[in-house]
């Protein structure tokens, strides 16, 4: 119990749940079954404590996770989301970005991880796990530190961002103010990789194009 809520061992769950991704594994499905005793554990411990008025002890519990690092489902996602649908230049980008930004919104990627696709992609793998990694060390630095109040509660995962971060932390706004930074900030990361693999959609619906007037 102890090692599951230290920052190495936030940054190894989240890399290894990034990875199986990455192959198409449902990572959740794997990491998360092992890890989840260790993170109810955590949080019953946070939700006494701020129930008796005591100082929260825990900051790696499984709402950290939720609103904190996988905003928009595994990986960040919601900045890749954005991105499609904002400032996409192909025509299935575009469509992509329609199809996969609402469920986005509500933490369901799987448009995104199958749709662009992640899985299998060497451009769009890169920040698929450094995102995550990043967020995880920025929220965990705010919420040590004392700048974000630590976790409290299970909120619904399918709530938007910032109202699932103000309800997970026990009404913090400062939590929801730290998921809307973390959105920016996954647009920031994956802006680079989906510039280079938008490019690439689009120079091969050019060529799709000149190959039909040919023939």
């Amino acid at each position: 119990v102890s090692a599951s809520y230290s920052l190495p061992s936030v940054l190894v769950i989240i890399f290894l749940v990034m990875f199986f991704w990455t192959f198409g594994i449902h990572g959740w499905s794997i990491v998360g079954t092992l890890a989840r005793p260790l993170w109810s554990t955590l949080i019953d411990v946070n939700t006494a404590a701020a129930a008796a008025g005591e100082a929260i002890p825990h900051i790696g519990a499984e709402p950290f996770y939720q609103w904190f690092i996988m905003i928009g489902g595994s990986g960040t996602t919601i900045g890749l989301a954005i991105l499609f649908l904002l400032r996409s230049k192909s025509a299935y980008g575009k469509t992509l970005g329609k199809t996969a930004f609402i469920p986005a919104v509500f933490n369901i990627n799987e448009p995104m991880i199958f749709g662009a696709p992640i899985v299998l992609n060497p451009i769009l793998m890169i920040p698929f796990v450094v995102t995550p990694m990043v967020s995880a060390t920025i929220a965990w630095f705010f919420t040590s530190i004392g700048w974000v109040g630590r976790v409290v509660a299970i909120a619904p995962w399918t709530l938007p961002g910032p109202i699932g971060a103000y309800l997970a932390t026990g009404g913090d706004w400062r939590g929801a103010a730290l998921n809307i930074f973390l959105i920016l900030l996954s647009v920031v990361i994956y802006y680079p990789f989906f510039k280079m693999y938008d490019n690439k959609l689009k120079a091969e619906e050019s060529a799709d194009v000149e190959n039909t007037e040919i023939a």
